[in-house]
């Protein structure tokens, strides 16, 4: 096999993982979250009953838009995955039933503060400073019992379509009966809610069991907000690891150009291919990056740390080591997916999808892309 490291041109390469690149940062913004990131509802029926997924759903889209049905078969056995949106009721009184958190959380920290004034008045009655800070306190008290009364008003309207408000007893003048009062509305109206999509599903689907699993969208976003935090911090850690290694920043730049760019190309097979992305799939994420600062790692170490032959024939003889080593995982990855897809096991879909695309996108990056700079660098580090 010819030595591709050898020929006049071989440089160019490099444009081929750069042209991977463009291209997926054109779908990246296509790509959507699933339940588990956007918030939603998502269901998973168990049935023998056969299912016409296109007529199931239309039906259900039309009663609650965005549906999004799939289905599996093993043994005889079917299992159908039902994907519904956030409900927008129960989202926005979320966000009100958190901001009576918030506010009772004020307003036990004023009280606290209250009362230990108090006490300090029993024992200083003549400190002025005592009572100004105590007549603040308590001013801020009535401030928060008043904001939480009003978010707790404005959850009652949001829910409305689920519970009767006026059938609500609670102590106004209470914060701590206001703020049990907020949560026990969103839990029934919850329930009520999830009762309505079941009774929905049933007058359907004929199943023998399901699961059904609700996100809101603000732990939905405070789960995404923790995995770009996770990844981020993974890759200051492997560029640390990697500058230890090398010393040098040419080589070390290399090799996180590699990771990062599998990232981004597995983000643009998942914006092309409609494959969402949830917390399933970012497992997948950083699989990845451990994959590819493997190979990106084989590459760079032996053509700078060795010595035997040349440079680029040490990375003509990685380049065999590399690839093998890298369709062994592809082979991999490509028999878990077919096995969770037929067996409809969406967690391992996700991850295998994602750690497919990124491990044929390793190929390009690492051999025509990271061995090519770290070539360049020894050839003009050695000036040969």
């Amino acid at each position: 096999m010819r030595n591709i490291y050898e020929t006049r041109h071989y440089k160019l390469l490099i444009l081929l993982p750069l042209a991977l690149l463009f291209i997926s940062l054109y779908f990246i913004p296509k790509i959507s979250l699933d339940s588990s990131l956007a918030g939603g509802v998502s269901v998973t029926l168990t049935t023998h009953s056969t299912v016409n997924v296109e007529n199931l759903t239309s039906v259900l889209a039309a009663r609650i838009p965005d549906t999004q049905v799939s289905q599996s078969s093993v043994g005889g056995v079917t299992s159908i995955l039902v994907t519904l949106p956030a409900n927008r009721s129960l989202s926005n009184a979320n966000g009100e039933l958190l901001a009576v958190y918030n506010q009772y959380a004020n307003y036990t920290s004023a009280t606290v503060s209250a009362e230990t004034l108090l006490a300090q008045l029993a024992s200083q009655p003549s400190n002025s400073t005592a009572k100004a800070l105590l007549s603040a306190v308590q001013a801020n008290q009535t401030k928060y019992l008043a904001a939480i009364n009003s978010h707790f008003s404005a959850e009652l309207a949001y829910l409305s379509p689920f519970i009767n408000p006026a059938q609500i007893a609670y102590n106004a003048s209470s914060a701590q009966s206001v703020q049990s009062a907020s949560q026990a509305v969103y839990t029934n109206a919850s329930a009520a809610y999830k009762a309505e999509v079941m009774a929905l599903l049933s007058s359907h689907v004929s199943f023998s069991n399901y699961s059904y699993e609700d996100v809101t969208p603000t732990l939905g976003s405070y789960f995404l907000s923790q995995v770009r935090g996770i990844i981020i911090a993974a890759f200051i850690l492997v560029a640390i690891a990697v500058f230890f290694i090398f010393r040098t920043p040419i080589p070390s730049l290399a090799v996180v150009f590699g990771a990062a760019n599998d990232i981004i190309v597995a983000l643009g097979a998942m914006g092309a291919f409609h494959i969402p992305l949830g917390v399933a799939s970012v497992g997948g994420i950083l699989m990845l990056i451990g994959f590819s600062i493997d190979t990106d790692l084989l590459s760079s170490i032996r053509i700078l740390k060795r010595t035997e032959g040349t440079p680029t024939e040490r990375a003509m003889s990685t380049f065999k080591t590399g690839v093998t080593m890298t369709s062994t995982a592809i082979l991999s990855f490509v028999t878990l997916f077919v096995i969770s897809y037929i067996a409809f096991i969406p967690t391992y879909i996700e991850i295998s999808g994602v750690v497919l695309f990124g491990l044929l996108a390793d190929i390009l990056t690492t051999w025509c892309g990271n061995t090519v700079m770290v070539v360049w660098y020894k050839k003009r580090r050695d000036k040969i």
